[in-house]
């Protein structure tokens, strides 16, 4: 293993590796949990997990609503007793039904309408006569003597003219604008404590209701408000009132609640409220007039919002933010949870554990309502996805360093070329092979035999291998593939499994690079004697896997293997360091200073062969010391048992 591949396994060992990625996933699954609080889309998710409540929730007893809806509608103002006037002239109508069913027994009554125009002012063009005078004389009285249970509306532009908010009094005149989610869509209040000195509406007409609430909260509808809230037609009021039969029903409609008086016309004062995805109350269970509800629209009339909210928080139907420390708390155990999964499931089934965490997510939002607490439903799906993401491309880099690894490892053992096909292909490859033209190199320690007589055995496997090391580098560095060792010897192969583009040349820069090597590892060894011969031919050999089902082993085989070796008996006994063949000497620049010194029929061969070396001083053996060179004779009985 090199020093590189130690620092970094010391440093990045796998389990620490694992733990690193365990704890950035489940950090990033947090962060980006808590992130998606209030995200666009976390509005629509939280409808239709009213949908899905109301799907899933058991019939319960009806409760009386707290609050009832008067409607200004079509019906009301094509009767006869509202289509003589326009809308601006029907404040007497107005204080008649008001005071109605304030002495019916509503505890409070609220205008959803902004009174901006008063008929006392109204004066006929040309002529100045103020006709209408006086009209508004009974709504101003009504308002004057219901101070403190009965609100007029005003708006972010509209306010009530200054008559009529005179008469209201400081706190008759209250603010009926709604707050939107980021998605536009109307779900919550923050009430403003006290709420009898709060300038919300919503807020007078719950004090008056006896609601003490002061933590901003979210409705909970579950049904579509203009189908289920408690509703009478303007004009069904005005009739109720003119019998007695009529002003009991009125009592038994409208006793001990609020009532709120709003527009119910088409695309008049609509927004998008959170009931619009929840089924429509079946008519025979809603209370209604004699005249009907208007249809229902794809928005919300606004009165109805209000009084979905009033109501909603007189009778327990919401859901308040969950106390400090828990949302992170979900967060967290969702994130680790999924950066387990991440990291220790297979891949394949991570996308369906991802969709068990959104519901698992969803579930414990679902179950929050219950409970009246509304965990913002993006944070745990998001955390637990994330955290898986994060954690499994950990995985994936983990499986990617761990293949690297035993390329690396192996690559000891066997072509860095060969792993990495196997690794891609996750299977063996066949047994035999593919021909191709390479060079084989058969390097061997000269007078190994004699040397190792005087050494210990601890003392030769130190001197080869440091032999070893160093000649595998400069024959890698050559694009050369270490096929074996044999003993004291290196088989050496250019050309298979990589490709080289001139195998010859880089087989003779690798053999001159090694013999310059000589003194380096003499004096390393302490071996002066240390010498060594390097064999080359070129020619076309099978290139593959022998062995079995069991055991196999990638190597090269054919006459040039066996030539190769025949030509090292060559170069001992011409006494040079470098002997190669004719195939390789034709492939060779004119610059290389090629010598023939031997030509004949190598044993086992039918033709003659000529064998070159190179005509330098390094590349012959006379240069080294006497004593060495009587060392290096008694190794001709390891060479005979290799070129047999």
């Amino acid at each position: 293993m090199t020093s590189r591949g130690r620092f970094a396994d010391v440093v990045f060992g796998r389990k620490q590796l694992i733990v690193l990625i365990a704890f950035v996933a489940a950090l990033s699954g947090i962060g980006v949990g808590l992130s998606a609080q209030k995200a666009v889309w976390e509005g629509w998710v939280i409808d239709r997990l009213f949908q899905l409540r109301t799907v899933l929730r058991p019939a319960q007893a009806k409760t009386p609503a707290p609050v009832v809806v008067v409607g200004l509608d079509q019906v009301s103002l094509d009767s006869e007793k509202l289509a003589v006037l326009p809308r601006v002239l029907m404040t007497p109508f107005f204080a008649k039904a008001g005071q109605g069913v304030i002495d019916a027994g509503a505890l409070v009554a609220g205008f959803d309408f902004v009174f901006a125009y008063s008929a006392d002012d109204f004066q006929f063009p040309g002529s100045g006569e103020a006709s209408l005078r006086g009209l508004d004389v009974p709504f101003k009285r009504f308002l004057l003597q219901n101070r403190g249970k009965v609100f007029i509306a005003h708006t972010e532009i509209g306010v009530p003219h200054r008559s009529f908010s005179a008469v209201a009094g400081a706190g008759g005149v209250r603010s009926v604008l709604v707050v939107t989610d980021s998605d536009g869509i109307v779900r919550r209040h923050a009430p403003d404590a006290p709420l009898v000195d709060s300038p919300d509406m919503i807020d007078a007409v719950l004090a008056k209701l006896g609601s003490d609430i002061s933590e901003g909260y979210v409705a909970i509808p579950t049904s579509r408000l203009a189908t289920s809230t408690p509703y009478l037609s303007l004009v069904d009021v005005l009739t109720m009132l003119e019998t007695e039969e009529g002003k009991e029903a009125l009592k038994d409609f409208v006793g001990g609640r609020a009532v709120l008086f709003g527009s119910m016309l088409p695309y008049e004062d609509e927004h998008l409220y959170s009931d619009r995805f929840l089924p429509h109350l079946p008519a025979k269970e809603a209370m209604t007039g004699p005249s009907g509800r208007p249809r229902v629209q794809p928005q919300t009339a606004g009165v109805l919002i209000l009084a979905d909210i009033v109501g909603a928080a007189v009778s327990g139907r919401v859901a308040k933010a969950p106390p400090r420390g828990v949302l992170p708390a979900v967060a967290i155990l969702f994130a680790v949870a999924g950066s387990l999964a991440g990291l220790f499931l297979p891949l394949m089934v991570l996308p369906a554990v991802a969709l068990s965490g959104i519901v698992a997510g969803l579930g414990v939002s679902l179950a929050g309502l219950e409970f009246g607490v509304l965990f913002a439903p993006g944070v745990a799906p998001v955390a637990c996805v994330s955290a898986m993401v994060v954690s499994a491309v950990g995985k994936v880099g983990i499986l990617q360093r761990k293949q690297r690894s035993l390329v690396r490892l192996f690559s000891h053992y066997l072509a860095p070329d060969v792993i990495r096909q196997m690794a891609q292909s996750e299977q063996l490859p066949e047994l035999g092979g593919d021909t191709r033209h390479v060079v084989v190199g058969f390097i061997d320690i000269a007078g190994f035999t004699k040397m190792s007589e005087s050494l210990a055995d601890r003392e030769v496997v130190r001197v080869v291998n440091s032999c070893f090391d160093a000649i595998g580098q400069v024959i890698t560095a050559h694009q050369g593939y270490i096929d074996k060792y044999i003993g004291d010897a290196i088989m050496a192969v250019w050309n298979a499994p990589n490709t080289v583009d001139d195998p010859e040349r880089a087989a003779v820069d690798s053999a001159c690079e090694i013999v310059r090597l000589l003194d380096r590892m003499r004096d390393k060894t302490g071996q002066p004697a240390l010498d060594l011969r390097v064999a080359l031919h070129a020619g076309h050999v099978l290139v593959g896997d022998i062995g079995g089902e069991y055991r196999r082993s990638f190597t090269v085989m054919g006459t040039t293997v066996n030539t190769a070796s025949r030509i090292e008996a060559v170069a001992k006994e011409n006494r040079v360091r470098l002997a190669f063949s004719k195939p390789i000497a034709d492939k060779l620049p004119e610059s290389y200073p090629k010598k023939a010194i031997w030509t004949g029929l190598l044993r086992g061969l039918s033709k003659d062969t000529t064998v070159f070396t190179l005509d330098t001083a390094e590349m012959k053996m006379e240069r080294i010391a006497p004593a060495a060179r009587e060392k290096h004779t008694g190794k001709s009985g390891g060479l005979r048992k290799r070129s047999v």
